[in-house]
């Protein structure tokens, strides 16, 4: 992604505090890349010194996959609008087992010209496929996380033109003109799940990134040398401001102690994104707003197609703050929820008074009840809550940099959280649940007339509340304008009442 701004000065465009101009086509960077930058066949597509071609790539994914079939497994999450496979690796020391550990993400090529990413990425799975079981430091992060890698998002911008065997018709945007990192949604305007208008692509991606909810990403760019840390939309600072400034400089540190020269924009190669210049609907504040995410942009090249001969020279900038940025999703504070009584895993949310705000709150996992939140060092008061439980505080949770603080939470079940309909109490029906824009309530045993419903955070918060006409039918409730998150809901007819929990996806 070249980040840049527009001057009005046809065909040019200013990189903000930087001094360099160049053409908004970017033609400059692709003018010495030609045929003999493609490898010719899958052997050389492996030494990872030439471009693949769309094939090349199938085949090296399959290979990893078939090579390594007790890390590695192959995902495809969707296709293209041209129907070329948007493909992951996923790679982990028991890929076909989902285990209670962190996920992480790599990802490259949201813009179809901007290729280092997908060459470093590719080189990069095989570099811990194959290190594994020598490498101490690959052992550990495959050991410890489920990390995916997609090499290439945007395949028909990339292979726009010679049926996939060439990159020189290589472009920014989708095959039907969209930039694909404008296309998520925006924090405060659009709805978490809103895919209406936007492109297979981003439809896939989103869905990609629902699934998995990665505790740690990254995506991989041209066009500048800098990384990039949230907010793009808005120049209100993140919460964690100062965790993402820390895991940024490390990244940027490592490499420029390779090259000094390189990433030598703003801050010594770091910048916030809004301070650079503001874009919206941008996939990092789309993951950092609405998934409880922790992503940050990597721009790795001036140049966009990178000619094959300057690859190896910027793996080497680069492959070490790749692992040490993957690492870091293994760090801050993890744990388990669980029911005091039973020790069945709980969904619960993972709350730090003073500091959290609803975007950057985390929740355990209803299989595993493990959660993770990546945090700065310092002392915190953590706040564990679940509807139906008791809420616990633990307090002082001391975080070191470069260290994993462990938890293991029991909530006790709240008698007082709801009414059993066996024991004088109407039963009551909600569905869906998790619900997004609209739930509906189905009471029993309750006479025709008013329905009371009230919705509360966890917190006490009185979200909404409403006189609905209860017929014998079931109830529609409009949820529109609600965050997503954890609530109570209470609902009171004939006298009676009961309180259940209802997650707003």
């Amino acid at each position: 992604m070249m980040r840049c701004r527009a001057i009005h000065k046809p065909g040019w465009l200013l990189l903000t505090a930087a001094i360099l101009v160049a053409p908004v086509s970017g033609q400059w960077q692709t003018a010495g890349f030609d045929d003999s930058d493609m490898a010719a066949d899958l052997t050389e597509a492996l030494t990872f010194q030439k471009y693949p071609t769309y094939p090349q790539y199938l085949e090296m994914m399959h290979y990893f996959a078939r090579n390594y079939p007790e890390i590695c497994r192959l995902d495809t999450f969707g296709t293209s609008e041209e129907g070329r496979l948007l493909l992951a690796l996923n790679i982990s020391d028991r890929a076909d087992t989902d285990e209670p550990e962190p996920a992480f993400l790599y990802s490259a090529a949201i813009h179809g010209d901007e290729l280092v990413g997908m060459v470093l990425l590719l080189r990069f799975a095989h570099t811990l496929l194959d290190g594994y079981g020598i490498d101490s430091e690959v052992d550990r992060v495959v050991n410890g996380l489920s990390i995916w890698i997609n090499p290439l998002s945007n395949p028909d911008g990339t292979y726009a033109s010679d049926e996939g065997l060439s990159m020189k018709g290589a472009q920014r945007m989708n095959i039907n003109g969209v930039d694909l990192n404008r296309d998520f949604p925006q924090p405060g305007i659009d709805a978490a799940s809103d895919t209406s208008g936007r492109a297979r692509e981003t439809i896939a991606m989103m869905e990609f990134l629902t699934a998995h909810r990665f505790t740690l990403s990254a995506n991989l760019h041209s066009g500048a040398e800098v990384v990039n840390y949230p907010w793009d939309h808005t120049h209100e600072l993140h919460v964690d401001d100062d965790w993402y400034r820390f895991v940024s400089r490390e990244y940027a540190d490592e490499a420029r102690a390779v090259d000094p020269g390189y990433m030598a924009l703003f801050s010594n190669g770091i910048t916030n994104g809004a301070d650079w210049y503001r874009i919206f609907g941008g996939r990092q504040d789309y993951v950092n707003f609405f998934l409880e995410g922790r992503e940050i942009t990597l721009e790795l090249s001036e140049a966009m197609l990178l000619e094959s001969d300057l690859l190896e020279e910027f793996w080497e900038k680069n492959h070490r703050s790749l692992l040490n940025y993957m690492s870091q999703c293994m760090y801050g504070i993890r744990g388990t929820v669980s029911d005091t009584e039973t020790d069945a895993p709980l969904e619960a949310r993972i709350y730090i008074p003073g500091h959290d705000t609803t975007y950057s709150v985390v929740h355990s996992s209803g299989k595993h009840g493990d959660f993770y939140r990546p945090i700065r060092e310092g002392a915190y008061d953590l706040v564990i809550s679940s509807p139906g439980y008791l809420n616990d505080t633990i307090p002082g949770v001391e975080v070191t940099d470069f260290e994993t603080t462990a938890l293991q939470v029991k909530l006790q079940p709240d008698p007082k959280a709801g009414l059993d309909p066996t024991s004088g109490g109407p039963g009551l029906r909600i569905y869906p649940n998790p619900a997004n824009e609209r739930v509906f309530l189905e009471p029993a045993d309750v006479e025709p007339g008013s329905l009371e419903v009230t919705i509360i955070t966890l917190e006490g918060i009185t979200k909404l509340h409403q006189l609905l006409t209860f017929s014998g039918e079931p109830v529609s409730l409009n949820l529109e304008g609600l965050s997503p998150g954890y609530y109570l809901l209470r609902v009171v007819g004939s006298n009676q009442g009961i309180t259940l929990p209802l997650i707003i996806q």
